[in-house]
């Protein structure tokens, strides 16, 4: 639906514009249209008039452009203003719903098929013999009865099959807010009274009656010609209310509508006050399985049956229902069009679906509901319906001041606390008996109201895109909840510790046990997990039909829950309990708890009940949830442990190195997470920047020390280890006879495997500005370096640690790590470009992003990881999930760090994720829906965007796009924008990049929708990229890929050896990005490089388009070219010779390089 809408809405977007605005459009001119709204020029007016005079036709005056707008077009505009968002909203909202309301030409269709049914129903005929209801003869021929009470005793009585009295169209085709994408019509059908008896009430014996009578309907429908199909399905999913769903035959009729038809009785079938809340109307010896699991005598005959009773009222109130929706949207189509967005906003975020959403009946009542209250009036537009409509949904808590229709004084009625007591949220409609959201839950009702939250937090906010974010774009289930729990199967009712009041609520609901036990799981578990999460919800089921000559399926076993954390309160390792001077909570908090329970004593003096979840590091404390959940399911319900899966974690793997142990394969070792490890680096970091501040007899002092390195921004998928001393792959320079080389340090070993890789954590080291900084760049160069040389002598006599000085840095070996610091200069970039030449220009860019625009950029992330827990995890994944499509290089690692930080800074209609795998969901999403050809992406870091500067920035974008990169990401801060893109992201690359996104985010969301269905999934499948496209494959020897250990497939082994303390090791060293820089310096021209520097063993290949087109010949560009004549003349030609590439290839990469595979 999004698709088509959003095309009609481009095609007709000018056009309504120009009405809006009061222009007229004339045939053959082109108007300039300026933020005033009126027409100020006219583009070559002389073209438009010989083009009318070719045609033949009247030239119309130019003075009529500027004609004085009419009165109707005054008020367009006036109303515009006042009331919608925006001119741009209207025309948005406008074209919506065009394409989503019904056509009229479709609607007489649609009729004629109606007359069809109708006529077909009111001819059935009689039958006047009475039938044993618990005899196979009550059952049409061929045909099955669409009900199942299981457990239950055999309903008797009988039955006596008579045409309908009253056949009716009720819901959203008869108001006229019918919507796509799926047609469907609401028709009732009335049991006549002398098929019912005034007992039926009791004991399902009227949901019987109804499945029996829907029976014999479709039998004569299944006969008829006019139906293509006749299935049964259920009303909203609920199982004891069968309905039948119908297909027109499309030799005369179209079959794009499908027809629901609803049995239903008068209004008059049963008393109203048989049917209250707290009426028992189901027996206890109706389930004799049930009755013998009670424990406690009652003087009752049953338990209270509300829901079960509301289910009667409900097919007694259809037209009554429709009656009060019509009379409150006849002739009042902003309210119609109200409800057609609502039912738009509802349907894409799948909180219409099951028996407990909410559905588009249920928001015509509560609109109505407004109306009548006179908090809508008629003459509010659509948008401001809307508005309201989200404002009191939000508002409002309907679980504990439930809304009702009556007046609340009215004794005649059941009160409020009466339909509290029995239901979750309470909405009861002008009968007063009847609960309209009677199956809302407290889950699902708290998903509705905050949805309502969030879309209306954005409607208040400045984001461009407002109306495509609530209405265009689908919100799947795994993209709402950050951590989701999947049950296998319901607790077994006999091993779950339940009390009388869950046996008493099964019988009442009619032995339906995935519902109760639901109810259930849920009260356990929003008591277990408390303050940890902000919202629990249950994935809806999806509404099934079957044959009508087949039995009804069995529920699905398997239960999805999505838990939305609370991310300041999810990780805490304490459950705090009463107090022990309360004896009775505590007694309660000890029995819910189990033997976890213990009484301790707190810093403050309190002694309390208390939780406390041991945890080793970091990363076990993002998944206490789990074991909270597990924990309890086990105690209450009897549930292992196997049969619970819960989604969290399974990318973790991703983001760190499983060693095994060399001298036992199967042993494996346990290996720090990125926090602990950027954490030691961090605290190493932190004390050398004491070390370096307390030097003394430096020149200048060090106003500030700052990392810029990612793993200083939390950013680094795998932050170095500390380095080891591996004998048979380095050497010492003490040993070689080199005087260039600095002492003490260790080289790699020729022909032995490369190196541990060790990166160099990078910082910047600004001094104080004096007047004996020079004003030459090469002078500034020097004096840097001798700081450097000064430093590392320095340290090496002050501090024992080992430093060594260079032109540009000085490496430091500390605990392990290696820090290269920079020394800077603030003016050095601004006197390097006063030599104008290209590569000074490309030395001071260079230097600039380094001493400057990283340090601001690194404070910016380092608070959004100071405010969003789950950042880190979701750039670190988003990180790994592009550097595995072999795209490092062509999209910064400062440009995935800054689109992440949109997800967590524009929440469009989510809340902040909360786990790595919502997070990289979302940024999947994101980069392959965002219209990056025409829109710059804002992220407004720090909250410093004016909305004049995005406008300016936009306008700017639009008219000068192809001097813009093809992904252009905007911060506060301009001169940062260097850092987020390169000239190597072209939009070929762009749309692989795109490509990849949205095939992976479908993959995973159908990964974690089958997950229960499925006994092994893959995660890692959208972390393996397809090499189909490439033209060639250069294999690399394992051995000298020093960061194999990081590939996603790799398995590594763990060497014994000793940690490195007395040599500075090998830095940054990687051979296959040395040779990678080789291939693209010197065949660059004709093809472009990929590789993954995460572990990845091969480099791949693709010829540029005119990498084998033949050239003029010139002698400069002889270069792995041949030389041939041109037909017959005697000009020669170059032509790329493959072969003598691919030779190069092998040369340069001799040593690494161990097959090349053509494609």
């Amino acid at each position: 639906m999004a698709g088509v809408v959003e095309a009609a809405a481009v095609c007709r977007a000018y056009i309504t514009l120009a009405k809006v605005l009061g222009c007229i459009p004339v045939r053959g001119f082109t108007f300039v249209v300026h933020h005033t709204g009126l027409v100020s020029d006219i583009e070559n007016p002389a073209q438009a008039d010989q083009g009318h005079a070719k045609d033949g036709k009247a030239i119309k005056k130019k003075k009529s452009l500027y004609a004085p707008l009419t009165r109707d077009e005054l008020v367009t505009i006036k109303e515009t203003e006042n009331l919608y968002r925006s001119g741009l909203f209207r025309m948005q909202t406008d074209e919506l719903l065009k394409e989503v309301q019904l056509k009229k030409k479709r609607n007489k269709k649609l009729d004629l098929f109606l007359h069809a049914l109708r006529d077909c129903l009111i001819n059935i005929p009689d039958n006047l013999q009475e039938l044993e209801l618990d005899n196979v003869s009550c059952q049409p021929k061929g045909i099955r009865i669409p009900l199942q009470l299981h457990d239950a005793q055999t309903i008797k009585g009988k039955f006596m099959f008579k045409r309908p009295t009253n056949i009716a169209i009720v819901g959203s085709y008869m108001i006229g807010s019918i919507t796509k994408p799926t047609i469907n019509v609401d028709v009732t059908v009335e049991i006549p009274q002398e098929c019912l008896h005034s007992r039926d009430h009791i004991n399902a014996r009227y949901y019987y009656r109804r499945a029996v009578y829907l029976s014999h309907l479709a039998y004569h429908l299944n006969h008829s010609s006019i139906c293509q199909q006749v299935r049964y399905s259920t009303m909203n999913g609920d199982p004891l209310k069968p309905i039948l769903i119908i297909k027109a035959a499309p030799e005369q009729f179209t079959n794009y509508f499908i027809i629901r038809l609803y049995p239903c009785i008068s209004q008059t079938a049963f008393k109203l006050s048989q049917l209250k809340p707290t009426k028992d109307n189901i027996r206890y010896d109706f389930y004799p399985s049930i009755e013998s699991k009670l424990s406690e005598e009652t003087q009752r005959l049953g338990p209270p049956t509300p829901h079960y009773n509301h289910g009667i009222l409900v097919d007694m109130s259809f037209a009554r229902h429709l009656k009060e929706i019509y009379l409150a949207t006849h002739q009042n189509q902003s309210v119609i069009a109200g409800i057609a967005l609502i039912k738009t906003w509802l349907y894409q975020r799948e909180l219409d679906k099951g028996i407990h959403g909410f559905n588009g009946f249920l928001a015509s009542m509560f609109l109505v509901y407004l109306l009548q209250r006179k908090k809508l009036n008629p003459q509010m537009s659509s948008y401001q319906i809307l508005r309201i409509f989200f404002v009191e949904l939000a508002s409002s808590d309907w679980s504990v001041n439930g809304i009702t229709f009556t007046q609340e004084n009215n004794s005649d009625i059941p009160s409020i606390t009466e339909f509290s007591t029995a239901f979750e949220v309470v909405f009861i409609d002008s009968s007063g008996y009847l609960n309209l959201a009677a199956n809302l839950t407290k889950a699902s009702y708290g998903e509705l109201r905050h949805a309502a939250t969030m879309t209306l937090q954005h409607l208040d906010s400045n984001f461009n895109d407002v109306f495509s974010n609530i209405f265009m774009k689908k919100v799947p289930y795994f993209t709402k909840y950050d951590h989701y729990i999947i049950l296998k199967q319901l607790p077994e009712l006999e091993k779950a510790t339940i009390g009388q009041e869950l046996l008493e609520n099964l019988i009442a609901r009619c032995n339906n046990l995935r519902t109760v036990m639901l109810r259930w799981l849920l009260v356990i578990l929003q008591r277990g997990l408390n303050k940890r999460i902000k919202l629990i919800s249950v994935m809806p089921e999806d509404i099934k039909n079957w044959p009508i000559n087949k039995k009804p399926p069995c529920k699905e076993e398997s239960i999805t829950i999505g838990l939305l954390l609370d991310t300041e309160q999810y990780s805490s390792i304490v459950e705090m309990g009463p107090s022990a001077e309360d004896t009775q909570a505590a007694e309660i908090f000890r029995k819910f708890w189990g033997e976890k329970s213990e009484l301790r004593r707190f810093k403050d003096g309190a002694i309390k009940e208390a939780i406390i979840w041991q945890c080793k590091n970091i990363a076990e404390r993002r998944f206490i949830c789990e074991r909270i959940v597990k924990y309890l399911l086990q105690l209450h319900g009897k549930i292992s442990p196997e049969n619970v899966i819960y989604i969290a974690g399974q990318l973790d793997n991703l983001l760190t190195i499983a060693y095994e142990d060399e001298n036992s394969p199967t042993l494996s070792i346990c290996s720090n997470t990125a926090e602990e490890d950027t954490t030691s680096i961090l605290k190493s970091f932190n004390e050398l920047c004491k070390e370096l501040r307390s030097l003394k007899n430096l020149p200048l002092i060090i106003n500030a020390i700052q990392g810029i390195s990612p793993v200083f921004r939390h950013t680094e998928i795998f932050p170095s280890k500390r380095a080891k001393r591996f004998k048979s792959r380095t050497s010492l320079s003490d040993d070689i006879a080199n005087q260039d080389i600095a002492k003490n340090i260790l080289l790699p070993t020729a022909s032995k495997a490369c190196p541990e890789w060790i990166p160099a954590n990078e910082a910047i080291c600004s001094m104080e500005l004096t007047g004996e900084w020079p004003q030459d760049a090469d002078a500034v160069r020097r004096v840097r370096a001798a700081l450097h040389l000064e430093i590392a002598r320095l340290l090496s006599q002050n501090r024992s640690l080992i430093a060594v000085g260079q032109a540009n840095y000085v490496d430091i070996f500390k605990d392990g790590y290696v820090f290269r610091v920079h020394v800077a200069y603030h003016r050095e970039p601004g006197l390097i470009r006063l030599t104008e030449n290209e590569r000074s220009q490309q030395i001071a860019n260079e230097l600039e992003k380094r001493t400057h625009l990283l340090p601001q950029l690194a404070t910016m992330i380092n608070g959004m990881n100071e405010q969003y827990h789950a950042y880190s995890e979701t750039v670190r994944l988003a990180k790994r999930w592009t550097s595995s499509h072999l795209l490092d290089g062509y999209i910064t690692e400062e440009c995935i760090e800054t689109i992440a930080a949109f997800l967590f800074l524009n929440l469009e209609t989510y809340d902040v994720p909360g786990s790595g795998i919502n997070g990289l969901l979302r940024f999947l999403k994101l980069i392959s829906t965002y219209d990056w050809l025409n829109s710059p992406l804002f992220v407004n870091l720090n909250e410093n965007f004016v909305e004049t500067d995005m406008a300016e920035i936009a306008t700017n974008f639009k008219e000068n796009r192809s001097r813009y990169p093809a992904i252009f990401v905007v911060i506060p801060k301009n001169v940062l924008n260097p850092l987020l893109s390169t000239e190597k992201l072209t939009n070929p690359i762009l749309n692989r990049l795109i490509t990849l996104a949205k095939e992976s985010y479908s993959l995973l969301l159908n990964q974690l929708s089958s997950y229960a269905a499925e006994k092994e999934v893959d995660f890692m499948k959208i972390f393996r990229t397809p090499l189909e496209d490439y033209d060639l494959i250069i294999n690399l020897k394992p051995e000298h890929v020093c960061r194999f250990h990081e590939g996603i497939d790799s398995v590594v082994t763990e060497y014994r050896s000793d940690l490195n303390k007395k040599y500075m090791p090998v830095v940054n060293f990687d051979p296959v990005e040395l040779y990678l820089r080789e291939l693209e310096v010197n065949f660059g021209d004709i093809a472009l490089f990929f590789y993954n520097k995460y572990g990845g063993d091969f480099i791949a290949v693709v010829w540029k388009s005119d990498a084998f087109k033949s050239q003029s010949f010139k002698v400069s560009e002889m270069y792995y070219k041949n030389v041939k004549k041109e037909g017959n003349s005697k000009k020669l030609m170059m032509l790329t010779d493959k072969e003598s590439i691919l030779q190069d290839f092998r040369l340069l990469g001799e040593s690494i390089v161990s097959s090349i595979e053509s494609r």
